[in-house]
């Protein structure tokens, strides 16, 4: 009786975990076609009613059959495609970043209403498609590490540039749109450098793990501008400040909480809340430590950046993610275990090992 019953309770487990499982594809599923249809509603049906519409009732027309249409479209696609947490991921984010470099390319040459909107379309659809192929085998943390590596090197590019041609959007032309050429290589190079790193780093990188470098990235380009505040900079100057203190920032993020910590996406938001808390704290210090007519941008804005860096790091140790499953750290091979010791001191019978390392 008593062992038909822990087999009854195992199976039931099993059960339970399988519809479990079975589960998560179908929430995927709902989550990709949800966010293509949103995507029709806001992008691909106003791109294609711009494009193809003369008038206000084909314009309507238009932009109806499109916004409905992908929602049978994408559920379609997840009847042959299936749908993981990788590939929703990029097919969301590389549609967004894709259409966007299509527009930022066609305004750029000077194209008109007509093609830009085309080459939206083009592009956002592009992007999905390549986002459901590069998300082929890619964990969640992996995808979202290579957006992460798109924008990421997207931004320096655009950083650069503009320490080089401070006029850069007055005229549009051929070095115009080679610039934004350049900007949507470099942000693809970037998107295959960080699913790379994800795939090759030590530590186990999730979804959470990313969001903190994002907020790395944004503490160290805040520091950045703040290094530079006093006075009139050049744009040049700013630019390339804030983009030496966002790659600093990328790093110490890396290193101080990704490779430390597995963090799920709800203890990546409180320690961006943190973050965000703790710049509030840091203001209000500022403001106070300086007199009515000593305070200046500068004081506050620094003392904002250094609050939310610690606030930052605060919220990580009460929020207490999971040890990073990929990381064994020399650290974490050392282990002591005073009872042993207390055992020696009594003499009590066996081995006690008061320190032991890990091979």
């Amino acid at each position: 009786m008593r062992r038909s019953s822990l087999l009854g309770l195992v199976a039931l487990s099993l059960g339970l975990s399988l519809r479990l499982e079975a589960q998560e594809p179908s929430e995927l599923r709902t989550r990709f076609v949800r966010d293509q249809t949103l995507l029709g509603l806001t992008t691909y049906g106003p791109a294609l009613a711009v494009a193809t519409a003369d008038d206000a009732v084909s314009f309507v027309a238009a932009y109806l059959v499109m916004s409905g249409g992908l929602f049978f479209a994408a559920g379609e696609v997840t009847r042959h495609v299936p749908i993981t947490e990788g590939r929703q991921l990029l097919a969301t984010g590389l549609s967004v970043r894709g259409a966007g470099h299509a527009v930022a390319i066609a305004s750029q040459s000077g194209a008109g209403a007509r093609e830009r909107a085309a080459a939206l379309l083009v592009g956002g659809i592009g992007g999905t498609a390549a986002g459901l192929v590069l998300g082929t085998g890619a964990s969640g943390g992996q995808a979202a590490a290579t957006l992460f590596g798109h924008d990421l090197a997207f931004a320096s590019a655009m950083a650069l540039t503009v320490t080089t041609d401070r006029d850069l959007f007055d005229t549009k032309g051929g070095a115009e749109a080679t610039a934004a050429a350049v900007w949507a290589a470099s942000g693809w190079l970037g998107a295959g450098l960080g699913r790379a790193w994800a795939a090759t780093t030590p530590a186990r990188v999730t979804v959470g793990d990313v969001q903190t470098l994002w907020l790395g990235a944004t503490i160290g380009a805040t520091a950045g501008a703040t290094a530079v505040a006093n006075g009139s900079p050049e744009p040049q100057t700013v630019a390339l400040a804030m983009l030496g203190g966002a790659l600093a920032g990328t790093v110490g993020a890396n290193y101080a909480l990704v490779r430390r910590y597995d963090h799920t996406r709800g203890e990546a938001n409180l320690v961006t809340l943190g973050s965000g808390a703790g710049a509030l704290m840091g203001l209000g210090v500022g403001l106070l430590a300086k007199e009515e007519g000593q305070r200046d941008g500068a004081t506050s804005l620094a003392a904002a950046t250094a609050g939310a860096a610690v606030g930052a790091l605060l919220t990580a140790r009460f929020v207490e993610p999971v040890r990073d499953a990929g990381r064994v750290g020399a650290l974490d091979r050392l282990l002591l275990d005073p009872l042993a010791a207390v055992a020696a001191a009594t003499r009590r019978p066996g081995r006690h090992a008061f320190l032991s390392y890990t091979f």
